[in-house]
């Protein structure tokens, strides 16, 4: 699809010019599905399940950072920044987002990443951050990579600081990415009017920084929508919280206010959605078994069919909540949208460019694939004529049997599964 100026700047054209906005996604509006065959399996009772199609939005990498991006980016362009600062976890699809819009715009990307569990979707998302030209900065804290893009971000004014997932922390930084979730809800709203949904009850999405979950509850204040938004805490509470949620929000709602008087004076408050907590772990990014099971049930009733997957660390733990939400007999008949924050598109051809070349990444980041192999093709030591044709090869799947029949004779093929097995650690949450 071609890109298209924002939704919310049709409904207020007065926005358009004092709010910044760059074009960058490529699919929208996202498609909406309908999940019958999950509705058949949770057996619902007039229930209906629709899922929102974020995971398609631009051409090389879809999910929920690029409608912030079209704001923020749009507001670093008209800064004339050269470069992009932010941070998150060494895995964080957020920096992987950013490493690619960046380069598509030609802006420099530095990278501050703490430490999470080691997978092999971080050792994956490491890659992709050097093969898309991010420059990556290693803290062990979270806090201190917070403190260390504040230094560099004062010897370096020309870069525009962007705070984690492109919220604000503590209600403190720009609300420009929950505008374009603002924005998202008005593009949602066009197609409950052209019937492609009703109205939903309950909006399920994974909560890693609020800022998503914040601005798709003011969209739906703004418009007087009945619809309930369950952000699902998959992050840290001190950033994942009902103040914070509420405080962006409102400050997103105060923006486009002060822009164009004609917006609705209204506030979010708690009643306006529901903070589920109970699915991250004992930590962030931690696979577990909810997840999982949440993960591989989907893609098997629907994502093979549709074109999508959803992974352990957001969108599988807020799948899995909405799977107990519908185990309660007073739920079933409940009209819910799961608003899919995930990107579907193919990365594996970019990872084969560089053939897992992880030596070209700064050295303090080669203990994290030297300590740990979670790939099948290393642990059996492959060769490279079976690796090269493998489609596991390089797959974001780490269970090779979920992707491929195995080359290799049978028994070297059960060991390999073993060793798999014994480096997939889920924890029972």
């Amino acid at each position: 699809m071609e890109n298209k100026k924002p939704t919310l700047f049709d409904v207020y054209p007065n926005l358009e010019g004092k709010v910044p906005w760059i074009s960058i996604l490529t699919g929208i509006p996202s498609n909406v599905d309908r999940l019958t065959e999950l509705e058949s399996y949770l057996k619902l009772n007039d229930g209906e399940i629709y899922i929102k199609r974020d995971d398609k939005d631009h051409k090389i990498y879809g999910g929920n950072k690029l409608r912030k991006f079209e704001f923020i980016f749009g507001e670093a362009l008209k800064k004339k920044k050269k470069g992009i600062i932010t941070l998150g976890g060494i895995g964080t699809n957020h920096g992987t987002a950013c490493a690619i819009v960046a380069k598509e715009l030609d802006l420099k990307c530095e990278l501050f990443l703490s430490l999470q569990p080691i997978s092999w979707h971080v050792q994956r998302s490491l890659l992709l951050f050097h093969y898309f030209g991010a420059k990556l900065h290693f803290t062990k804290m979270f806090e201190l990579g917070v403190l260390k893009s504040l230094l560099f971000r004062m010897f370096h004014p020309k870069y525009y600081l962007m705070s984690i997932g492109g919220s604000p922390i503590f209600g403190i930084g720009t609300p420009l990415g929950s505008i374009g979730f603002i924005n998202a809800i008005f593009e949602l709203k066009n197609q409950i009017d052209e019937g492609i949904l009703p109205e939903p009850d309950i909006i399920f999405v994974a909560a890693g920084s609020t800022g998503t979950s914040a601005g798709l509850t003011a969209g739906c204040k703004l418009l007087g929508l009945k619809t309930k938004v369950y952000p699902v805490n998959v992050s840290r509470d001190i950033v994942v919280n009902p103040k914070n949620l509420i405080k962006i929000a409102n400050k997103s709602i105060k923006y486009l206010r002060k822009r164009d008087k004609s917006i609705p004076d209204v506030q979010v408050n708690e009643g306006d959605f529901e903070m589920i907590k109970g699915y991250l772990g004992s930590n962030y990014g931690v696979k577990t078994v909810k997840g999982q099971n949440a993960v591989d049930l989907v893609y098997e009733l629907e994502g093979k069919k549709l074109g999508f997957k959803l992974e352990t660390t957001y969108t599988g733990k807020a799948m899995a909540a909405m799977f107990d939400f519908f185990e309660k007999e007073e739920n079933k008949s409940k009209k819910v949208l799961f608003w899919n924050t995930y990107n579907s598109n193919d990365l594996d051809k970019y990872l084969r460019e560089i053939e897992f070349d992880y030596e070209k990444l700064p050295k303090k980041f080669h203990k994290y694939y030297e300590q740990q192999a979670f790939q099948c093709w290393r642990l059996a030591n492959c060769p490279e004529e079976v690796r090269i044709e493998c489609p596991a090869y390089l797959n974001h799947e780490y269970r090779f049997w979920k992707v491929a029949e195995c080359k290799l004779p049978e028994e070297k093929k059960i060991e390999v599964q073993e060793k798999v097995r014994k480096v997939i650690e889920l924890e029972d949450a």
